[in-house]
């Protein structure tokens, strides 16, 4: 019985230094320490898109004018997808001189740019699409952001970190019996972290050229928003 008491405590023991390490606390008798992991994946219901405008002029103020023009453009538009005025953001005007390098370092005066940002959240994504040209034809010289969301979004977390806990059960149960060991009650639990991702399977987005002439339309797959959460997890082994 001496050997197989060794066998079984030695990755208990590897197990122990790996949690001291990450500061899981530990009990002083036999214990295995498990991580669960847990994912929950739905279909957005919201999407948060942020356009950028940006103009380069020879003086500060036409380069301004042309991106409040630009964004007011944006602004006069979004009641007709039926955006709330909270669920847009803009920021404010970044104006300055725009300096480049020639190959023997000198610098190469470009012009003044001024720049802003306007981000919007909609909630009917059959318009999506719409949506974004709507912002490009309005003056937008980019789409820094296009962020999938879910109004469940907090019951979704839990119910991923729900997953992670029987994950982490499900683990320390099977270690047990696969080193002749019965697990014992839960020591600690410790909330390792959570994280969102979201977009397009097999995303292609439309074309724009620098011109601003648009390009065919590109073929969308089912948005997704994937909740995850993973669990660290210390449970007592009954001798």
């Amino acid at each position: 019985m001496r050997p197989s008491s060794c066998f079984i405590l030695l990755p208990v023991l590897c197990l122990s230094l790996a949690a001291a390490r990450a500061g899981t606390p530990l009990p002083d008798a036999p214990h295995i320490v498990v991580s669960g992991s847990g994912e929950v994946s739905v279909k957005p219901d919201a999407v948060t898109v942020t356009f950028e405008f940006r103009s380069l002029a020879d003086a500060p103020l036409p380069a301004k004018q042309r991106v409040d023009a630009a964004v007011n453009r944006l602004l006069e538009g979004l009641p007709g997808f039926e955006v709330d005025e909270e669920d847009v953001v803009a920021s404010s005007l970044d104006t300055g001189e725009e300096v480049d390098y020639d190959d023997e370092g000198n610098s190469v005066r470009k012009g003044y740019y001024a720049r802003r940002e306007v981000t919007a959240t909609l909630r009917d994504l059959e318009r999506f699409n719409a949506f974004r040209d709507s912002g490009l034809e309005a003056g937008a010289t980019s789409i820094s952001s296009v962020a999938f969301e879910s109004s469940r979004a907090d019951a979704l977390r839990q119910e991923a970190k729900s997953k992670a806990v029987e994950d982490a059960r499900r683990e320390a149960g099977e270690m047990a019996r696969s080193f002749g060991t019965t697990l014992g009650p839960v020591y600690s639990i410790d909330s390792v972290g959570s994280r969102v991702m979201d977009g397009y399977g097999g995303t292609s987005l439309d074309r724009i050229e620098v011109s601003g002439s648009r390009l065919d339309p590109g073929r969308y797959v089912q948005p997704t928003v994937e909740y995850s959460a993973s669990v660290r997890a210390v449970f007592e082994l009954q001798r």
